[in-house]
């Protein structure tokens, strides 16, 4: 008996697309909120 490789399967195979919070995140504006963010992540030198 094979065990599938967990690390290999696409996630888009192991979660439900319908599911409300898959349908919120393909509705964000995501380089909206990385420009944003972007700044307060820079590394600064010291």
């Amino acid at each position: 008996m094979s065990t599938p490789d967990f690390f290999r399967s696409r996630l888009d195979t192991m979660i439900n697309l319908r599911h409300p919070l898959a349908v919120l995140a393909t509705r964000m504006p995501w380089a909206a909120i990385e420009a944003t963010l972007e700044p307060m992540f820079e590394h600064r030198a010291s």
